[in-house]
């Protein structure tokens, strides 16, 4: 196949985002000719993310949904006709093969506009439980890519599903911690091979509880210091979190606090430890790499699916589950100096976690997506 077009959709988090470039990526290595375009918002993370990764977004009027019945409803509606009817020209304008949508809000007058053009549709669920969009749109599209086991049930009975896992972009199977840190320390990151690093991040948003409790954290500097290691904790705050959290962090040189990582594989791969909440995502970076972690789930999400995803990983003793209401600063002043010092167990967590790996993700979805081309 030559000439080939598509267009992707997925925004407002780096969850919904970055499944959608590890396709794009994908599509590209299959057929180096194909044109690839992203439709997205301009406040969601996709407006960075995209074109840093050096793809074109078109972006449109789009609003999430709430949850009771308020003006913002009446506002969400407008956007959402006036989205699709601003997709209905982006798509007669670029004829695209096919839709690809990976979830958030953007993706409803996306796809919508798709299926009123009878363009071929393929959705990807990264989570246990479907977001809303996915699951209003799944009846229309012509195939449903999903993560976990047991998803199809929870779409309406008929459609088509198949299950291939997350699609994660290819540098996070490359990437060695040594490769990393000598990555990191060329960007000028101030580590040395006995430096014991500490990934933490609470999802593309931040997270006010990780946050809280990695900078109240009091670690043991001495024993550090007597082994001839140091510390160095980077925690991504947040973009709302961030001057807050900066602030609290003076005068403590163990913390880099970030308000985003964007080169996340990197510092993850370079990690001893990573403190995080279990996105789909995320865990499927953190299989991918094999590192081993402490996974807090955000307990408001859509059926508690970061418990679920954060036990997947801790059944097979890749992670240590810990309730968002057990995180602390005593919870990590207790668990952290054993963990830290106990390089075998980290090694075993980190073989544990590679396990759960799905290379071929993306290359699956690709392959069902050139089957409902035909």
């Amino acid at each position: 196949m030559t000439g080939l077009r598509f267009l992707l959709a997925g925004g407002g988090t780096s969850g919904h985002i970055t499944p959608a470039l590890a396709i794009a990526d994908q599509i590209r290595l299959d057929h180096p000719d194909a044109e690839i375009r992203f439709c997205g918002t301009e406040r969601g993370l996709e407006s960075i993310l995209v074109p840093r990764a050096g793809y074109q977004l078109t972006t449109i009027r789009a609003s999430g949904l709430p949850n009771k019945p308020s003006p913002a409803l009446f506002r969400a509606l407008a956007d959402f006709w006036a989205g699709r009817r601003q997709c209905r020209r982006i798509l007669c304008e670029f004829q695209p093969n096919a839709v690809i949508g990976t979830g958030g809000y953007v993706c409803s007058p996306v796809i919508a506009a798709a299926v009123s053009l009878r363009i071929p549709v393929l959705l990807h669920e990264q989570n246990a439980f479907p977001g809303r969009s996915n699951r209003l749109m799944a009846r229309k599209s012509q195939a449903v890519c999903i993560s976990f086991p047991g998803t199809e049930t929870r779409f309406p009975v008929g459609t088509p599903v198949f299950l291939t896992g997350n699609p994660v972009r290819g540098s996070y199977f490359s990437l060695t911690r040594d490769l990393a840190r000598s990555r990191l320390v060329e960007q000028g990151l101030v580590i040395t091979d006995k430096t014991n690093l500490i990934l933490s991040m609470g999802g593309s948003l931040g997270s006010h509880t990780i946050n809280q409790a990695v900078v109240a954290f009091d670690p043991d500097l001495d024993f550090q210091s007597e082994n001839g290691s140091n510390l160095l904790v980077v925690l991504a705050a947040g973009h709302r979190q961030y001057s807050d959290v900066a602030q609290q962090a003076a005068g403590k040189p163990w913390l880099d606090i970030r308000e985003y990582i964007h080169d996340l594989d990197l510092l993850m791969a370079a990690a001893d430890l990573v403190i995080s909440r279990s996105g789909a995502m995320t865990c499927a970076e953190l299989a991918a790499l094999g590192r081993p972690s402490i996974l807090v789930p955000y307990p408001y999400a859509a059926g508690d699916h970061q418990t679920f995803n954060a036990r997947a990983l801790a059944d097979v003793g890749a992670a240590i589950l810990c309730p968002d209401s057990e995180m602390s600063a005593d919870y990590l002043n207790k668990m952290l100096p054993d963990l830290l010092h106990d390089s075998a167990r980290l090694e075993e967590m980190g073989r544990a976690a590679a396990t759960l790996a799905r290379p071929d993700a993306a290359k699956a979805i690709c392959q069902k997506l050139y089957e409902v081309m035909m």
